[in-house]
């Protein structure tokens, strides 16, 4: 099963990026470590700065589309979450990720949108009121990499999905450990049984062809 061949297959692309991640402690880290990383990159990316400057310069319509769209949000949101909030490049990075979330299962993406807009709304509340807001960023993605990592190398015994398929592990990876959480609470458990099954399919495969390379070596 091949990560690559449907991308848009979310029973597909969960099996694959589960067989990496079948020790519940390796999952516990990831739980955490991964929505790290997507916070620390929002943040970076936030500390560019807005871009609605150059969508003004290069297409005033569309501004002045988004200008109408940012007032209503502003009427109907508390101050509090909102008075932060720009158009900048960690807006785009995070609605592009949401959005392909949507197209492999709608009701899912809907639960993580508050979570998802909580990340780059507090991340963007960092880049633009704390100093050092980089050197903040850079730590908080070491450690997600690096907690993660050794969830791999001592608890799963095996590379992370990344050295196979990058794409694929680094930008299905908050959508996997969000529906392993939701998974616990009765969601879709049709899905998580299937689920299973596939990835057990995976991991024997896998072992199998390890202990094949093996034999093959000492030969």
């Amino acid at each position: 099963m091949s990560a690559t061949a449907n991308p848009f297959s979310l029973r597909k692309q969960l099996a694959f990026y589960g067989s990496y991640h079948t020790d519940p402690v390796n999952v516990a880290i990831h739980i955490i470590g991964v929505p790290s990383i997507i916070f620390a990159t929002s943040t970076l990316l936030a500390k560019q700065g807005s871009i609605f400057p150059y969508i003004q310069d290069h297409s005033p319509l569309a501004a002045a589309y988004l200008s109408q769209a940012g007032s209503y949000l502003a009427s109907l949101l508390p101050t509090q979450i909102f008075q932060y909030a720009q158009l900048n490049p960690a807006a785009i990075f995070m609605g592009i990720y949401w959005l392909y979330y949507s197209v492999l299962d709608a009701t899912a993406a809907l639960m993580l949108a508050p979570i998802w807009y909580g990340l780059w709304y507090g991340s963007t509340l960092l880049a633009r009121t704390h100093p050092d807001a980089t050197k903040i960023a850079i730590g908080i993605k070491a450690f997600g990499w690096i907690s993660q990592f050794y969830g791999h190398g001592v608890h799963e015994g095996r590379a992370p999905a990344l050295l196979d398929n990058l794409l694929g592990a680094v930008v299905l990876a908050p959508f996997f450990v969000f529906l392993e959480v939701i998974f616990h609470f009765g969601y879709r458990p049709q899905l998580q049984k299937e689920l299973k099954n596939d990835v057990g399919k995976l991991v024997t495969k896998y072992r199998t062809d390890q202990a094949k390379a093996k034999r093959a070596k000492v030969q």
